[in-house]
């Protein structure tokens, strides 16, 4: 599943944020993204804000995973973005996040897609190990390996 969702394009790393502010990173967030899906940037941002107007999708350990549901995407992904500097994001463990994994889906996500994305990420973001490596990797390739190489053995 996670294979068909993450991309090496996807996948942002050293990205210095103005003010490390979470507004501007979810704006550069939806830049991103919006580069890759066609969305525009302003719907993009639009569905990542209203999410956190919910709540804070700051996951704990410097990880946040927000998400956007939107109604003309045709193709769901996985976005990751690793901050220069950590950002406050009011995360549940009131920690500064460092890492991004963005969940872009359909509205109409008759499967599910992003309950079993976040559930699966879950367990493994429990792991302290799981998230020292995936906030330690130097370069996307290496990063995107593991990713796939950890998320597939939950599939198993």
């Amino acid at each position: 599943m996670i294979k068909d969702l993450l991309k090496m394009e996807t996948i942002f790393l050293d990205i210095e944020v103005p003010g490390q502010k979470k507004k501007s990173a979810l704006k550069l967030l939806s830049e991103k993204c919006a580069d890759y899906s066609g969305i525009e940037e302003r719907t993009l941002f639009k569905a990542f804000e209203q999410r956190e107007k919910i709540d804070s999708t700051g996951f704990g350990g410097g990880i946040a995973i927000p998400h956007a549901k939107l109604d003309k995407l045709e193709k769901p992904f996985i976005a990751i973005m690793r901050f220069k500097e950590p950002i406050d994001w009011k995360s549940i463990d009131g920690q500064p996040v460092k890492l991004v994994i963005a969940l872009v889906m359909p509205k109409n996500d008759k499967n599910n897609t992003h309950l079993k994305v976040i559930s699966s990420l879950s367990r493994k973001l429990a792991n302290e190990e799981f998230i020292q490596e995936i906030t330690a990797k130097e370069n996307r390739g290496e990063l995107y390996k593991f990713i796939i190489e950890k998320m597939e053995e939950n599939a198993k």
